[in-house]
């Protein structure tokens, strides 16, 4: 099965004949047998598969190796063809990378244009090995080719080296769909019983807008950094064990990157994530101040000497008499904390050092809103 063959070395291509086109190639190839099989030279019959996707195939298909496709991974290359000439980049199907004897590397689409670096897409319908990813993508880098991967199966690589995103097939509409891994999604934990969860996948797109738009540098990793977001201060309001009186606890930081990027993930962090030899605190002390949180009940954020950790710490402290209010007393009251200030922040590396949990910031986001030029991790780069 393939979207391309040859008629006296000319190379055609199924996606550029519309219905009548296709019977009288049909047609002119029973006269002639002009048309040929590029794995292999074998004659060539066309067909049609069950979701519509024109092909070629072997009239007989006698020795040759070349493996039989699904539906659903020939209309997702069609797709990605066509997207690829809509961008208006050079589209180049089924490129070979690499013999049979070394892997039979194929790459579905490549798309070029001139001036720039080849962008390549592979369909992989069939279960893959992520080691066995890892090493197609070596070999693709090795070659200068910058590749993006869509794999149907749910565990997939999250990593900037390799693209690599979830498709899917609707079979309602007849159309092949992207979604990007979420925050909460891990490779190693993916499974058929969870892996539909909305917190798994962050995004969904269809397959020809996503081509277009990762073509155009709208395919963005860890969006977040560089962008300037709502930090969200989430307090709850309890008891001073010393004073007795009513004072507010920093219990989270949101930086709300959703109300910015739609569909990005927010990130949350702490002010423990911040107690690191004073550059954090003073990052977190200056944004916001004494006056800020004052005036909503909310006692000051700055190093105190705590007796129960035996040092001086980032810490809470009573508005009223500044008495140390211990991660204990946050524990105590976090299911009440409610948003209650929000600043603006340029989140950059000053605030991403101080962060252990970065799952949701190393992820991969596609950017829906009108292009601008393209972006920094375009895949093109």
């Amino acid at each position: 099965m393939s979207l391309k063959c040859t008629s006296n070395d000319q190379e055609l291509l199924s996606i550029d004949f519309d219905n009548e086109g296709w019977e009288n190639l049909r047609a002119r190839n029973r006269k002639d047998r002009a048309l040929k099989m590029t794995c292999c030279g074998a004659d060539v019959v066309l067909r049609q598969t069950k979701l519509g996707t024109q092909y070629f195939a072997h009239a007989k298909k006698g020795r040759c190796t070349a493996v039989t496709d699904t539906a659903e991974a020939m209309i997702a290359r069609e797709a990605i063809a066509k997207a690829v000439r809509r961008a208006g980049w050079n589209a180049s199907l089924e490129m070979p990378r690499a013999p049979v004897e070394e892997g039979g590397w194929t790459l579905d689409v490549q798309a070029d244009r001139e001036g720039g670096k080849p962008v390549a897409f592979k369909v992989q319908w069939g279960r893959l090995p992520l080691d066995e990813v890892a090493h197609y993508q070596a070999m693709s880098q090795a070659a200068g080719i910058r590749t993006l991967w869509f794999m149907r199966q749910q565990s997939i690589p999250v990593e900037k080296a390799t693209p690599a995103f979830r498709l899917s097939h609707d079979v309602d509409t007849n159309t092949c769909f992207v979604s990007l891994p979420g925050p909460c999604y891990h490779p190693v934990f993916a499974s058929s019983k969870n892996s539909e969860g909305p917190n798994y996948w962050q995004q969904h797109v269809d397959l020809g807008s996503f081509v277009e738009g990762a073509l155009a540098g709208k395919l963005r990793f860890a969006p977040q950094v560089g962008c300037t977001l709502p930090l969200d201060v989430c307090v709850a309001y309890t008891e001073c064990w010393r004073c007795k009186k009513t004072t507010g606890l920093v219990i989270d930081l949101c930086f709300a990157a959703s109300r910015v990027l739609q569909g990005a993930a927010d990130v949350t962090a702490n002010i423990y994530d911040f107690d690191d030899e004073r550059r954090g605190a003073d990052l977190l002390m200056a944004t916001l101040p004494v006056e800020t949180l004052a005036r909503h009940g909310i006692g000051a954020i700055k190093p105190r000497f705590s007796r129960t950790e035996g040092r001086t710490c980032l810490s809470n402290g009573c508005i009223h008499c500044d008495a140390l209010q211990g991660r204990f007393f946050d524990h105590e009251v976090a299911y009440d904390a409610q948003p209650v200030l929000s600043v603006d922040v340029l989140f950059d590396d000053r605030w991403v050092s101080h962060l252990e949990d970065r799952d949701a910031i190393d992820r991969w986001w596609f950017d829906d809103r009108p292009c601008d030029g393209a972006a920094e991790d375009a895949p093109q780069s």
